[in-house]
């Protein structure tokens, strides 16, 4: 969740609140750097599998395994031709929503095998099982009009047989990450799909607890490339969207390797550190030093909350803790213009924005150039803030996609003479891509949960348009800014990128 703020372009913010004086607008020229791309292929329609009975199969006396076979079978025949938008990579796993738990139990309790064996001692019901990790970030793509596909590892096992069920209802094949005599050489808990279970306050916060907590990290050391299916993915997609937990599955030179066939044909990367973020730059890990130079070395776009991106610079974040008055105070002193300055300064960054994620403080995007827009998000009632960040980042990388082809349209027609958008324009598209990620957040934390639980379009349509015809000081939102985010995903549902 984005909350209150206006957009503008600037060149200073005086505090880690991201919001931006009223009535200011942009006054500079933008550019958006090695944004440059081919035109995406002409609009098709995406292809929806039809769901399978798997209750129906069961009666029947068709094995687990044998439907979770036929599903890959169809997922990498049927749907391999058709057009990707945004691969996501790794981080496959089920969510097992617990009952709330105030208060949440330390960092110390929650990360050991002790408490991960208490949590599995007995199988949790059916009714707690929700999709998660990148999934979030898949569905809320798909939502509003991406073609998104993931490369990923899930068992052979009823887990993994339910989140491939419920990506393809949603529109989303899943391709192999790894062969299966890779991932028979992994430990033998990587032959199941990897839980996490979900822990909740009841008043918005929450915490993890799964099998990437405690390693051995990489959890599929074994793997070096990626399985053919998605290969072809990554391969043809207009943009990759990583998080930081994929380097507790693979090496960074696997990561690497599959960010390479996507970049090779001219596809955008987005990194998305997460909590991961804490553990990319201890003196004591030269794995996890060598997989943040590998990734920001790729990356177009980093997505961060403002400790996050503090961390992967080595600020004072307050330890990466959960919460607590040392995390607030160690945030309220950050500065996130300085720390995207930083980012941008590192040694091998070769992104193009940051984005910080500021919770009720609201979000920002910064370019290499020195560009600022902030932007406000809809004031709603909170109930989880699970998967708020997941669902929003989809909005940002449409709405970089957008900018990118639309740079691309008009450097082709200049003969190659135009290689930046006008500033009005750039400042536009940046705030509606910043307004749609903020009510795709919103909307998803009036709801409990991620997973099939994120925004749907209608409810992202209905919150804009409440914004649209409201109040700013009321609503968080600049109207037209909700307008046109609208528009933004009305067309791309038509019309595709």
């Amino acid at each position: 969740m984005m909350a209150s703020g206006t957009a503008t372009m600037a060149t200073a913010l005086p505090h880690r609140h991201l919001k931006a004086p009223r009535g200011s607008t942009a006054s500079r020229a933008c550019s958006i750097y090695n944004c440059a791309r081919s035109p995406p292929p002409s609009p098709a329609l995406r292809a929806r599998r039809q769901p399978c009975d798997f209750a129906r199969q069961r009666r029947a006396g068709v094995c687990v395994g044998a439907v979770h076979q036929r599903l890959w079978c169809r997922a990498t025949q049927a749907d391999e031709s058709r057009p990707v938008d945004v691969v996501a990579l790794g981080n496959m796993c089920v969510d097992i929503l617990l009952p709330p738990h105030d208060p949440i139990p330390p960092l110390a309790t929650l990360k050991t095998e002790a408490y991960l064996a208490e949590l599995t001692k007995d199988a949790p019901p059916e009714s707690s099982w929700e999709v998660g990790g990148n999934c979030n970030f898949l569905i809320a793509a798909a939502r509003i009009g991406l073609r998104a596909e993931c490369a990923g590892h899930v068992g052979d096992d009823a887990y993994g047989t339910f989140l491939e069920r419920v990506l393809s209802e949603e529109g989303v094949p899943l391709r192999r990450l790894a062969s299966p005599e890779a991932v028979a050489k992994a430990a033998k808990t990587m032959m199941q799909t990897l839980l996490c279970f979900v822990i909740t306050d009841g008043a918005g916060g929450h915490a993890f607890c799964s099998r990437y907590d405690l390693g051995p990290w990489p959890l599929l050391a074994d793997v070096h490339d990626v399985d053919a299916a998605a290969a072809n993915a990554l391969a043809k997609c207009k943009a990759v969207f990583v998080n930081g937990f994929v380097f507790d599955e693979l090496k960074p030179s696997a990561v690497i390797a599959a960010l390479g066939l996507a970049k090779s044909n001219g596809a955008s990367v987005f990194f998305d550190p997460g909590p991961r973020a804490f553990t990319f730059t201890r003196e004591d890990d030269p794995e996890r030093r060598e997989a943040l130079e590998a990734i920001l070395g790729a990356t177009d776009v980093v997505l961060a909350t403002v400790e996050e991106a503090a961390a992967l610079v080595k600020k004072n974040t307050g330890g990466g803790k959960v919460g607590g008055e040392d995390v607030e105070a160690a945030a309220a002193a950050l500065d996130p213009v300085m720390i995207a300055r930083e980012l941008f300064n590192r040694p091998g960054c070769t992104a193009q924005w940051v984005v910080i994620k500021a919770g009720a403080d609201g979000a920002c995007i910064h370019t290499r150039r020195g560009d600022q827009v902030y932007v406000g998000s809809p004031k709603v009632d909170v109930r989880d803030t699970v998967g708020c960040g997941d669902a929003a980042a989809a909005a940002i990388v449409l709405g970089f996609l957008k900018i990118s082809a639309k740079r691309q349209k008009l450097f082709d027609a200049s003969s190659g003479k135009i290689a930046y958008l006008p500033n009005g324009t750039l400042a536009e598209m940046m705030e509606e891509t910043l307004t749609l990620a903020a009510a795709i957040g919103a909307a998803t934390a009036t709801g409990t949960g991620a997973g099939r639980n994120v925004a749907s379009a209608d409810k992202v349509r209905e919150l804009l348009e409440e914004c649209a015809v409201g109040d700013e000081g009321v609503s968080g939102v600049n109207p037209k800014a909700a307008m046109r985010a609208q528009r933004l995903m009305n067309d791309t549902l038509r019309f595709g990128l």
